[in-house]
């Protein structure tokens, strides 16, 4: 990312930043512990702002893999302008390449595993996209739970978008509190025999990992109690 990017990029993180005070109760933890250098920030997902809520407290140039915003023509073409990931309609290995790109240059990448809105009381199914990243530029994981009741979200069905018959649902955290919590780096060791079954085994102890960090932040006394509690 050049300087004038790297600048501008400065400057939205402190527009979100502030954003995020007025609007929520953010609750952010373990980013100041993040070492620096290129890594690969997996959250979970509950809303559709999540990785820009989540961008102001990532280290250095950040770029998001995200997906329905690049069936609009135009706001592709402003996501590419400042380098975000495709994960939408150049396919899987070119956006695993895309992403591996940006690690081996320094810069770190922002990704959802789940790949759509999920519950905020549970996680989905994750895909293996972080492993297969990994695996062809093995920066750090830094696994990420994001938390918020359910009451503080809203669907906004105007805004929802179509892609291949799948709608990917907008929904926004309007108010209320918003859990954070980064946890410790993680370089899972990789076998050479078997990728297939590395990646599925990668991408399970990632989950449990994010399982764990949002179980963290809902035994906290002052998280609000009538969350639903998480489906067994």
């Amino acid at each position: 990312m050049n300087p004038l990017k790297r600048s501008i990029l400065g400057g939205v993180k402190l527009l979100l930043r502030a954003g995020n005070r007025v609007m929520l109760d953010m609750r952010v933890e373990g980013h100041r512990a993040v070492p620096p250098g290129p890594k690969i920030y997996a959250c979970n997902h509950i809303s559709s702002l999540d990785g820009f809520h989540l961008l102001p407290y990532l280290q250095g140039p950040a770029h998001l893999v995200l997906g329905p915003g690049y069936q609009s023509p135009f706001v592709a073409r402003l996501l590419d302008a400042f380098e975000q990931v495709n994960a939408l309609t150049i396919g899987q290995d070119a956006m695993v390449e895309q992403a591996a790109g940006y690690l081996r240059k320094g810069e770190s990448i922002l990704i959802a595993p789940e790949g759509d809105i999920q519950p905020p009381s549970r996680l989905g199914r994750f895909y293996p996209g972080v492993a297969k990243i990994y695996r062809a530029a093995p920066a750090p994981i830094i696994p990420i739970a994001v938390v918020a009741p359910q009451n503080s979200l809203r669907e906004w069905p105007r805004f929802h978008t179509e892609v291949d018959g799948r709608v990917y649902k907008m929904v926004l955290v309007h108010r209320g509190p918003y859990g954070l919590r980064f946890g410790a780096p993680w370089r899972p060791e990789i076998d050479e025999t078997s990728q297939a079954r590395w990646a599925v085994q990668t991408t399970r102890s990632l989950r449990e990992r994010i399982e764990a960090l949002a179980g963290e932040i809902r035994s906290q006394e002052s998280w609000p109690a009538d969350e639903p509690q998480p489906e067994k």
